[in-house]
């Protein structure tokens, strides 16, 4: 049995999140995988928080796989990527030395942001995550695909917020599109795709 955790800030795990369906994806899609998930996190999940629970929730459990996302709750609060990097970094390397899981880094969407400061604050934090990318960590960038969706179907200023309803919590529409997008840019394990 192949073990996957998803573990976030409000738009990866807080009640309007896209982990759920992106678990639904995976069984819907590989109905006899063979697979074991756990999701935590939720709207106020920071990086430092992180940090600090890994043992509980990656190291304890021996994971094939962990989805981090985060990053919102970060910047939200006013840290700056310069302080959000080094807090990454560090728990990504107690992850690879402590397990042999690989790690899926999921970028942060600056248009979720509203202030142009916000969104360049987005693109250098991204920038940083996926420098830590390696042979087991994986940087998936949703940002790119986000944007692309947010340019072609803009009609109007308050077709900005088709995805999302602020920089914690997703539309409906919002949901389907990065569960959509990120399952088939997550390396899943073998066995997750059976």
């Amino acid at each position: 049995m192949k073990k996957i955790i998803f573990w976030g800030d409000g738009i990866l795990a807080g009640p309007s999140g896209f982990a759920e369906l992106l678990l639904n994806h995976i069984f819907l899609h590989h109905p006899r995988a063979n697979v074991a998930t756990s999701l935590y996190g939720g709207e106020s999940e920071t990086w430092q928080a992180a940090a600090k629970n890994t043992p509980f929730h990656v190291i304890g459990k021996s994971p094939d796989l962990a989805v981090l996302g985060f990053g919102y709750a970060d910047l939200s609060e006013g840290r700056t990527p310069e302080e959000i990097a080094p807090i990454a970094q560090g728990m990504i390397t107690l992850i690879l030395q402590k397990t042999q899981c690989r790690i899926s880094l999921l970028s942060v969407v600056s248009s979720f942001f509203p202030e142009p400061a916000d969104r360049e604050k987005c693109h250098v934090l991204n920038r940083r995550l996926r420098e830590l990318a390696g042979p087991r960590v994986d940087f998936v960038d949703l940002e790119g695909r986000a944007e692309r969706f947010l340019l072609e179907h803009k009609q109007g200023a308050g077709e900005k917020r088709s995805l999302h309803l602020d920089s914690s919590r997703l539309t409906p529409l919002g949901r389907l599109f990065l569960a959509h997008h990120a399952f088939h840019l997550i390396s899943w394990p073998v066995g997750a795709e059976a």
